[in-house]
This record gives C-alpha cells, sequence and structure tokens, in this order.
C-alpha cells in the first residue's frame, strides 16, 4: 500500500478547516491546512481600514491583507491569512432564536435546535465567548429605539470572542488548563474588523488551529491551491 505524507489536505484555515484540522489531528490522523493568505501577528495588523496594503487581499496590486472583496452579482467578504474570516469578522456569536429552527422545509427534517445545541455550547466555549461588559454609542442608539418601541428587553448583550480580563494586562491561557496562549485583556479599541493588536480577540489562530498543531497538523501559510 502507498505511503502518504498526509491523511488529509484541508484548503482554508477559517472556521471550517480550522474546525477539521483540530477533528482529525485529534483522532490521530496526519492534517495539512492550506492557506493562501499569511501568518499575522499583532503587529502586523493596521490601525486603521484606510491603510489598504494591510487590511485588503489585491493581490494584483500587491495587497496582502486579512479581507477579501470579491465582486460577483454580490459582494462577497472573506478572510485571508492563518484564522480565515475570524481575523476580520465582528465575533459576535448569536445563536438563532427558536423560530429560526421551525421556518423552511428543512425544519421538518429534524428537531434542529435540539441537535445542534451541544454544538453550540460547545463552538462558544472554544471561541472563548463572553457577554459584552459594555455598551458604546452604536450599542447605546440601539437602545435608545428599543426603549420608544417598549422592546428594551430584547436587546440583551451580545456573546463575543473576545477576553474581558484586566484590561492590557497579559495573563496565562485563560482557556485551555495552559495548552492555549497568553490573552490580553481587552481595552476596547474598536479594531476588531481591521485585526486585533492587542492578542485579545479569539481568533482561530488561538484556539483550534493552535491547538490542532499540536496533535500534529501543519499549516501552510502563503499558498494557493
Amino acid at each position: 500500500m502507498e505511503d502518504f505524507e498526509y491523511d488529509y489536505i484541508i484548503v482554508g484555515s477559517g472556521f471550517g478547516g480550522s474546525v477539521s484540522a483540530l477533528s482529525l489531528s485529534k483522532k490521530g490522523y496526519k492534517a495539512l491546512v492550506v492557506e493562501k493568505g499569511k501568518w499575522f501577528e499583532a503587529k502586523d495588523f493596521p490601525k486603521t481600514n484606510w491603510n489598504f496594503r494591510k487590511w485588503l487581499w489585491m493581490s494584483a496590486v500587491r495587497f496582502f491583507g486579512i479581507m477579501k472583496l470579491s465582486i460577483l452579482h454580490v459582494v462577497i467578504i472573506s478572510g485571508t491569512g492563518v484564522g480565515g474570516g475570524s481575523l476580520v469578522y465582528a465575533n459576535t456569536l448569536p445563536i438563532p432564536k427558536s423560530t429560526f429552527f421551525k421556518t423552511g422545509s428543512w425544519s421538518e427534517l429534524n428537531n434542529w435546535e435540539s441537535e445542534l445545541a451541544t454544538y453550540y455550547q460547545s463552538a462558544l466555549k472554544m471561541l472563548g465567548a463572553n457577554k459584552n461588559p459594555q455598551f458604546f454609542d452604536g450599542d447605546l442608539g440601539l437602545k435608545k429605539v428599543a426603549e420608544e418601541i417598549k422592546m428594551s428587553d430584547k436587546l440583551p448583550a451580545t456573546n463575543v470572542a473576545v477576553y474581558f480580563g484586566e484590561e492590557n494586562v497579559t495573563a496565562d491561557d485563560p482557556y485551555f488548563n495552559g495548552e492555549g496562549l497568553e490573552r490580553t485583556g481587552c481595552n476596547f479599541c474598536g479594531a476588531c474588523m481591521t485585526g486585533c493588536r492587542n492578542h485579545t480577540k479569539n481568533t482561530l489562530d488561538k484556539n483550534y488551529l493552535h491547538l490542532a498543531q499540536k496533535y500534529g497538523a501543519e499549516i501552510l501559510a502563503e499558498h494557493e491551491v
């Protein structure tokens, strides 16, 4: 029987790729994750989204940032970099209301709310989800509108993949019994979507991918399939 260097090759290091890498490597398979974007450190992220070279991915003009715009009939935003879309998304992690699971023909196939409940909880734990402890201008604006239409009880704080420790203070891994990386308390700079420069946002390179590497998975950045 022919021997192969890898059991599985995973294209892309976003949410699907990172979860697959960890699941497979924990089971003993040799997995390779191929990502066309770069490995990013905190110092590599731009301070503003006007710094297109560091923020956008437009390889034709040698912009190698964390966000790619694909213009088709609609504009599709995707992440580029080890960690995929987690580098550039707003890191909000809502669980859909019951009505969502009961909408459409797919609801007739299964009780999806019950079926998926444990997976939502597992993802929230892996991503270090916490309730946002502070409201800022946008939140306060929504709160005012909610109060005016008598729906203030429908505006809970959102789950976000952020480490809310002591502000700007670096602590040992708070999530994975010492197997994870150091995290620094959020300073509410608001730069989640341009790339967190504070080691605060729980992007995939700090959880699923980091742990997958500990189990033997390899990540090949700056290579396109």
